[in-house]
């Protein structure tokens, strides 16, 4: 930019200077001319105060625009070193490219990282830089791309870059591109400053792996609490089974029970442990709240509660997903709220439309929960039923998650309960089905 304007102020000097000259041509041409006696007199002397005035108007604007322009010099190679040392004092990649692509300004950060030359990359674009270091040529290719995807957007873009130095670590840039345009929409420039992450990413790993370890501590300590309890009256009935062999119709049972217990507690653990392949097929949501109505209306007759359901108006209600997983949420959700109504009472079922959502709420006049068991509901064998064990609402949850949905609970003790569904209304051309 300096040289530009360096190159502009000392054409526009050229021309006052050529003016100058020219002046001082005609100067010296009138005195000749009146030393001979070639122009009259007062001519002669009226031609020489103006043209004397002219130069020296000249000179005083040659004088005032060279201290201007100097001062302007002194001022723009300044700011420049500032700029230039904030560009380098920064811990982070920082780099200037024209519109065309092409590197204009990297810091020492840049250099060192793609080990360039400060000779090499000024005026070359990505994919020539690739060409000459192909070891970052992948880097560089999809710096390109990227760059253009911003150029596209017109607005300034956030995103995460990863690529292999040749020490064999792997880093990461939290980076920034902020397109520059022309008035007239042309592309002036881009700056993109990217900021290493890589040590950040690695301790984000690693708590997530703690994290991780942690939960199969949890859950290990309550898989172990609830087999633990059927696990010993079996126990207890193999001892009495030595001492008497014969065991009454009674004590069979429960021992049966307490290996359907045991069993469950399995089955439920695969559930959450691994993922379960999914039919994914369109239907009805209405449709399928219906169904597990109908299903659920004589448990709920027995507690003496009423089933109502407001469906809304909308037609469309159409998700995307495993029906069967669906309804197992909505009767696990159902039962839920109709055990919670000890005195009996109206259990109703709300859907409502929300643009590209459909919500559905199951809301309750039972005990209602504590806001500190709010805070633990869902979380592996947490639950606030004498014989649960805690799943329910966990498998609920996941369920929901891998229809990329949401379930949400609000609860008042003594009020009861509002548990919400909400679920990605289906439409073609979104899901691509």
């Amino acid at each position: 930019m300096i040289k530009l304007l360096q190159s502009y102020v000392i054409s526009q000097m050229k021309v006052l200077l050529g003016l100058f000259i020219l002046l001082f041509i005609i100067e010296m041409t009138l005195v000749i001319a009146g030393l001979n006696g070639l122009v009259p007199t007062d001519v002669y002397i009226a031609s020489e105060i103006f043209i004397a005035l002219l130069i020296a108007v000249t000179g005083s604007i040659i004088f005032y625009r060279y201290r201007k322009v100097k001062n302007l010099f002194v001022e723009m190679e300044e700011e420049e070193l500032k700029m230039t040392a904030l560009i380098q004092s920064m811990p982070d990649f920082v780099c200037f490219k024209d519109g065309e692509g092409r590197w204009i300004r990297t810091n020492d950060f840049g250099l060192e990282l793609y080990e360039l030359e400060e000779n090499q990359y000024i005026g070359k674009t990505d994919r020539q830089l690739g060409e000459l270091n192909p070891f970052f040529k992948d880097a560089f290719d999809y710096c390109a791309t990227s760059d253009e995807e911003t150029w596209q957007n017109a607005e300034t873009v956030r995103c995460e870059e990863s690529f292999y130095i040749p020490s064999g670590e792997l880093k990461t840039f939290d980076v920034i591109k902020v397109p520059i345009f022309f008035k007239n929409g042309q592309r002036k420039a881009l700056i993109t400053i990217g900021r290493d992450i890589s040590q950040q990413k690695i301790a984000e790993e690693r708590l997530v792996r703690q994290e991780k370890l942690a939960v199969a501590g949890e859950l290990a300590a309550g898989v172990a609490h609830e087999i633990k309890n059927p696990l010993t009256s079996l126990k207890g009935f193999v001892q009495l089974m030595r001492e008497a062999p014969m065991l009454s119709n009674e004590n069979i049972g429960v021992m049966s029970s307490e290996i359907d217990r045991i069993h469950s507690i399995v089955e439920e653990l695969l559930v959450l442990s691994k993922p379960r392949t999914r039919l994914e097929e369109s239907f009805s949501i209405h449709a399928a709240i219906e169904y597990v109505l109908n299903l659920m209306k004589h448990q709920a007759m027995d507690k003496d509660v009423t089933l109502h359901f407001e469906k809304a108006e909308a037609e469309f209600d159409l998700v995307l997903g495993d029906r069967n997983q669906l309804v197992q949420v909505i009767i696990n959700l159902v039962k839920n709220g109709i055990e919670a109504m000890n005195e009996g009472g109206r259990l109703t079922i709300r859907s409502r439309n929300q643009k590209s959502f459909i919500e559905v709420s199951i809301e309750d006049k039972g005990t209602g929960i504590s806001n500190v068991d709010l805070e633990q509901l869902g979380q592996p064998f947490f639950t606030t039923k004498p014989k649960g064990m805690g799943l329910g609402i966990t498998i609920c949850h996941k369920i929901i998650h891998e229809h990329r949905g949401q379930l949400t609970f609000r609860s008042e003790l003594n009020k009861g309960t509002t548990v919400q569904i909400k679920l990605p209304l289906y439409k073609k051309e979104e899901f691509g089905t």
